[in-house]
């Protein structure tokens, strides 16, 4: 296993097959908009899911994944040879503590947190919309959503077009200040992706 943050590979084979099984899962979904993150890999996903909508996909480069700096492309044993200490302190304590050049959970939330305002902004309630991501960061939303630490991150299950069906709602409350009350409908499903 690699760990593969920023960098911009096309989809695999068996990526491909995936990304054509979750458009056809969401085929009957009325989808008013599609964002994605810049990277190919959720680009092209994206793009198999407009095509059934006659939609244009919004990229936005927010939606990245998790950048892993010095450990992009590189495996646990040569991480762990050459930063068992940052390793370990980052297992301890991931909302903080960034890979060399890379990171933490909570500065990608920095990132995607305005991302994620400004899509539920623009869009009425009534309006279903799909965000094509990467694992960090929808794990990192999810954490958000459901009120979880982010620590707690990996205690939420993402697979590689996993379907989350997340209900938002606005609600002005407290000084005026806009909040947002979520139903969780379901997390990653996975029964489109059986045969692959």
């Amino acid at each position: 296993m690699t760990f593969a943050g920023w960098g911009d590979k096309p989809l695999t084979q068996r990526g491909e097959l995936q990304a054509k099984a979750v458009a056809a899962r969401l085929s009957s979904e009325n989808l008013s908009a599609i964002y994605a993150s810049d990277l190919m890999r959720a680009q092209d996903t994206a793009r198999e899911i407009a095509q059934r909508h006659n939609l244009q996909v919004r990229v936005d480069k927010r939606l990245r994944e998790v950048n892993y700096g010095a450990w992009e492309g590189v495996g646990l044993d040569e991480i762990l040879a050459g930063w068992p200490d940052v390793w370990d302190a980052r297992n301890r304590d991931p909302e903080n503590i960034a890979p060399p050049q890379g990171e933490s959970y909570a500065d990608l939330w920095r990132r995607v947190e305005p991302a994620w305002n400004e899509i539920v902004q623009s869009h009425s309630e009534d309006e279903r919309i799909a965000i094509v991501a990467h694992n960090g960061t929808l794990r990192i939303l999810l954490c958000h959503l459901l009120g979880m630490p982010f620590a707690h991150f990996k205690r939420i299950q993402t697979s590689n077009c996993g379907v989350s069906h997340l209900e938002v709602k606005r609600a002005i409350e407290y000084s005026n200040a806009e909040k947002f009350s979520m139903v969780a409908h379901n997390i990653n499903e996975t029964n489109h992706l059986k045969e692959i």
